[in-house]
């Protein structure tokens, strides 16, 4: 098995994830570092998923609204959007310190960053509320469940845009020219 000089990936301090690495960098053609991202994008994506369909479930079904209750199509909406915000925070946060930390990008200040990583989101979490409403509505599944469903849809549309828009390379004077 011939090594590559240089991994794809930043290695750690244990040997043996090092070692597992090096096999996932030579199975994918030196791509686990892509590989790594999504794990530690999913694993903290999994936590704001969960803290997504709390918030949710407790405003859709708890929160009284200042309209009329019977309209289950708006307390879904205001639901969805406290929901999306609480939960962009949730993954915001891990995900810039963890999963893209050595991406170009993090070059950024943490304001332009988290303002990037809001604007991809939204677009997310708007495409999460269009498949959601739809397999509640269209579909008649439970809105929880419809949540869900949308959640991990979308989970792949974010993580490819948060590595094309977000944390992509930082632009100089130089390149611009």
């Amino acid at each position: 098995m011939q090594k590559r000089e240089q991994p794809s990936y930043n290695p750690t301090p244990w040997l043996f994830v090092n070692r597992m690495l090096d096999i996932v960098d030579l199975v994918s053609g030196g791509r686990a570092d892509w590989v790594i991202r999504f794990l530690s994008y999913c694993v903290i994506g999994g936590f704001a998923a969960v803290v997504n369909l709390v918030v949710f479930h407790v405003v859709f079904y708890n929160v009284p609204l200042p309209f009329d209750s019977q309209d289950a199509i708006l307390h879904n909406i205001v639901a969805s959007a406290v929901a999306a915000e609480i939960s962009i925070l949730a993954n915001f946060i891990p995900n810039d310190f963890f999963t893209f930390r050595h991406l170009p990008g993090r070059a950024r200040s943490w304001p332009a960053r988290c303002l990037r990583f809001h604007a991809t989101s939204i677009s997310g979490s708007v495409l999460t509320f269009l498949i959601e409403f739809g397999f509640s509505y269209l579909l008649h599944i439970q809105p929880t469940i419809a949540q869900a469903l949308a959640l991990i849809i979308v989970l792949f549309y974010n993580f490819t845009v948060h590595h094309l828009f977000t944390y992509r390379h930082v632009a100089t004077t130089e390149a611009k020219e």
